[in-house]
């Protein structure tokens, strides 16, 4: 609002007195002081207010120029030329040493010939200390009119202005007010930019947020296991808080807490298990409750020395623990952790505790499925053969199911006597793989299994062709639908002792015969798959080989050599330089070199199976 207060115009050498209590209102009007301090003009040395104080001393040939700025209780001088000390110094006085006040008071230029006779001035203490004598103050002010001081002329003897010198003055002090008038314009003009920035920033946090929630509703629609759970909780919670520590507590069904980060490089030496039911995973699990600790000093309060060394030995200063919740109570808790202090926002808190609530249901959903598939590869595994003790022969089997956790196939091996032979000692060998992964193919397979050795004790004299027909037969006529992959080999011992090998291939890849001289053969005689109908099925082949003695077979399913990125030739050359490699060593040791070397990380079932003849 406007100063402008005519009433109280300062004429040259007689103004009005203004009442004691009207002169300290005007100087502390709140509007005034807010213009001061945004100004941000003290009483250090402004190289432009500086020019404007020599400018005015220059074109009016006078003692001293300032730029006196006026609070409440001193006037500042960012601008002056030729003030003695020690006020030059201190580049401020008490008002009790200020005509500028008076300016500002009234609103309205001042000019005093002599100060010694002047009503307003006579008693200031700037005429004997300053030896202020002759005055001339123009008000720089504001766009609302506020006067924030005054740019003076002042001399050290008498002097009479002219209207010329006035008007200088006057000219000056308005290039003076257009400055002052700048900064503040620019100071709003920040602190616009400054409340913009803010309002954008705010608005970002809640588009990010929004995002992040959901994408939380969509990202945990195909996690399949605990460990896929706590990857997706990451990746919602880590871009946008930054959390340098996230893990997870989660219950087992004897209601003990299992982490799911452990790793003994990072828990502290003092950590024991006597402790976890004073951590914060805990505690909000226990609670149902967010637990949020902005800073050491805050943890320190709550939880006992024990526990605060465990986040010192991490390196965390700042923890949110959140509840998972589940419909019979907390199936355990999220846990992210700060390096520096980090207070977490009433809203961030929300959003971590519905990201939570994301988490629980897909926690739920994937602690059974992890119970179903453990069933069906204990399942499946209780089907796969004991290998039985046959005199003359060494045999090492390897199997695992895939990795991936929605995997449970139907791939076996098994090796049986057959008493019932008329031509000596029989054994049949076999591997398979029925198509699909699921626990329905996992059962096809144990029932498949059973059926050939069935079919071979009841053609124990037959060759390996004649026995999977009659399983297809039996398989088709009782709609078990069994298909895929096998490779069934009829082993028989003459009484010499020397070993004939027969086989028939349905489809399957081929065995690998290992000489005694470490030299490798691929049987690759085969017929079609079984179990699809096609016309080729109804006539199988065989073949046969006679087996040095110290000769090795191996079996084997596809999920050893078979990758999406290369194919199956390129596996099988790799297997078989494997098998060169430790021909000279017990089954055992074959089967487990090709395993840990080709069928870890497999996408498939994997079956090793190796046979040794040992000489008569």
């Amino acid at each position: 609002m406007a100063r402008s207060r005519p009433d109280r115009a300062a004429p040259a050498d007689g103004p009005p007195v203004p009442p004691a209590a009207s002169a300290c209102a005007d100087l502390a009007d709140p509007q005034r002081l807010h213009a001061l301090a945004e100004l941000g003009l003290t009483d250090d040395s402004d190289a432009r207010m500086e020019d404007f104080a020599t400018w005015v001393r220059e074109e009016l040939d006078v003692s001293v120029a300032l730029v006196s700025l006026v609070r409440p209780d001193a006037q500042v001088f960012p601008g002056m030329a030729g003030l003695p000390e020690p006020w030059a110094s201190k580049r401020s006085t008490p008002l009790s040493h200020s005509f500028c006040q008076y300016v500002v008071i009234s609103a309205a230029p001042l000019a005093v010939t002599d100060a010694r006779d002047h009503p307003l001035v006579r008693d200031n203490l700037a005429v004997p200390d300053l030896g202020v004598i002759a005055y001339a103050g123009m008000p720089l002010t504001d766009l609302a009119g506020n006067v924030l001081g005054s740019l003076c002329a002042i001399d050290t003897r008498p002097r009479a202005w002219t209207e010329r010198e006035l008007a200088t003055l006057e000219r000056i002090a308005r290039a003076c007010t257009t400055d002052l008038r700048l900064r503040l314009a620019r100071h709003d003009a920040g602190e616009e930019e400054a409340r913009r920035d803010r309002v954008e920033a705010a608005q970002r946090d809640s588009i990010e947020r929004s995002t992040t929630l959901l994408l939380a509703a969509q990202a945990f629609t195909h996690t399949n296991s605990v460990d896929d759970v706590l990857a997706r909780i990451r990746g919602l919670v880590g871009s946008r808080l930054a959390p340098d520590y996230v893990g997870a507590v989660i219950l087992d069904d004897n209601g003990h807490t299992r982490r799911l980060h452990d790793d003994p490089v990072r828990l502290s030496p003092t950590h024991s298990h006597d402790l976890d039911p004073l951590l914060p995973s805990a505690l909000a699990i226990r609670d149902g409750a967010i637990i949020h600790h902005p800073d050491l000093a805050s943890f320190d309060a709550h939880h006992p020395a024990a526990a605060s060394a465990i986040m010192r030995h991490l390196g965390l200063e700042s923890v949110v623990a959140v509840p998972l919740p589940g419909p019979d109570g907390p199936l355990g808790s999220i846990v992210l952790g700060w390096r520096v202090p980090h207070l977490v926002g009433a809203d961030d808190l929300l959003a971590i505790a519905t990201i939570g609530g994301y988490a629980s249901q897909a926690l739920a959903r994937a602690r059974v499925l992890d119970h179903r598939l453990t069933v069906a590869h204990e399942l499946q595994a209780a089907m796969l053969t004991t290998l039985p003790d046959v005199a003359g022969l060494s045999m090492a089997a390897r199997y695992a199911p895939a990795d991936s956790r929605e995997h449970v196939g139907g791939d076996w091996y098994d090796a049986a006597p057959l008493d019932g032979a008329s031509d000596g000692s029989v054994v049949l060998a076999s591997v398979g793989d029925i198509v699909g992964h699921t626990i329905d193919a996992a059962a096809i397979m144990g029932q498949a299994r059973s059926m050939l050795r069935q079919a071979a004790w009841e053609h124990p004299d037959d060759a390996p062709s004649v026995v999977l027909t009659s399983f297809e037969r039996a398989s088709a006529g009782l709609a078990l639908k069994a298909q895929g992959t096998a490779v069934l080999a009829r082993l028989c011992r003459s009484p010499t002792g020397r070993w004939t090998v027969s086989w028939t291939n349905a489809g399957h890849p081929p065995p690998v015969l290992i000489a005694p001289d470490g030299s490798t053969e691929l049987l690759v005689e085969h017929d079609m798959l079984f179990g699809f109908g096609f016309p080729e099925c109804r006539i199988r082949t065989d073949a046969s080989r006679e087996i040095a003695p110290g000769s090795t077979l191996i079996l084997y399913t596809d999920g050893l050599v078979e990758r999406k990125c290369s194919d199956i030739d390129t596996g099988i050359e790799a297997l078989l330089a494997i098998l060169r490699r430790t021909r000279d060593r017990p089954v055992v040791h074959i089967v487990d070199a090709a395993f840990s070397e080709l069928g870890v990380d497999s996408d498939d079932d994997v079956v090793v199976f190796a046979i040794r003849f040992s000489p008569p």
